[in-house]
């Protein structure tokens, strides 16, 4: 089964990431969620949330504005790592995140 991840910069800065399912084995969505805490933090994302509790969304989106397109364009491994925990987590088969609407769907 094939995975497919688009990520959204704005108008002319679309990427779309293909995995395999074999790219998301030994991923459980619990440690998705994990890496994209620890990116999160260590990217220095800030929540949205006034009272401090990050929500999945909030967790991709702050990640994927964090990265930033390049790595997108430039198909680099944190970009497919990224695409790899964001499907894992959310357990679609296919994942649109526009950061600069702020959607994930």
């Amino acid at each position: 089964m094939e995975h497919t991840l688009l990520v959204k910069f704005g108008k002319g800065k679309e990427y779309e990431l293909r995995l395999h399912a074999g790219d998301l084995a030994g991923v459980s969505p619990q440690a998705a969620r994990r890496w994209l805490e620890q990116q999160f933090v260590e990217m220095g994302c800030v929540p949205t949330n006034p009272t401090g509790k990050t929500l999945l969304v909030d967790l991709i989106l702050g990640v994927a504005r964090a990265i930033g397109d390049k790595p997108f364009a430039q198909g680099e491994p944190l970009a497919r790592e990224f695409a790899r925990n964001a499907l894992a987590v959310l357990q679609r088969p296919a994942i649109t995140i526009d950061v600069e609407n702020s959607y994930v769907g």
